[in-house]
């Protein structure tokens, strides 16, 4: 009778676990921010960071743009670094994302700092 009852706790066990996973999996939520380079000069290197999640843009050519995805798992705003190959570098904070939906935002950086906007 003992092992009856530690085939139906680990039974129950797994049955929670994967609940807990799926339901994570079918609330998860996902972010799209394109960079727009509207500067005078290309972008040699940089990074966006958003939901503590960083990601490396490398060389962004003038008018030309980058896509990065990433999951809303939290409340954040974007921090976005950048290095233009005259070698100035620029760095700001600004948007917002809040868990609990998608988002597609474009961050559009220019000669004077950058902006974002929801689209």
């Amino acid at each position: 009778m003992k092992g009856y009852w530690k085939v139906v706790a680990l039974g129950v066990g797994c049955l929670l676990l994967s609940s807990a996973y799926f339901t994570s999996v079918a609330l998860s939520y996902v972010g799209e921010v394109i960079i727009m380079n509207s500067a005078r000069e290309s972008i040699e290197s940089g990074q966006v960071e958003v939901c503590g999640q960083r990601f490396e843009l490398g060389d962004i050519g003038q008018g030309k743009t980058k896509v990065v995805q990433y999951k809303v798992k939290s409340d954040s705003h974007f921090e976005i670094i950048v290095e233009f190959v005259s070698g100035r570098k620029m760095s700001k904070k600004l948007g917002y994302v809040t868990s609990g939906r998608d988002f597609k935002h474009v961050l559009t950086v220019t000669d004077d700092g950058a902006s974002i906007e929801l689209q």
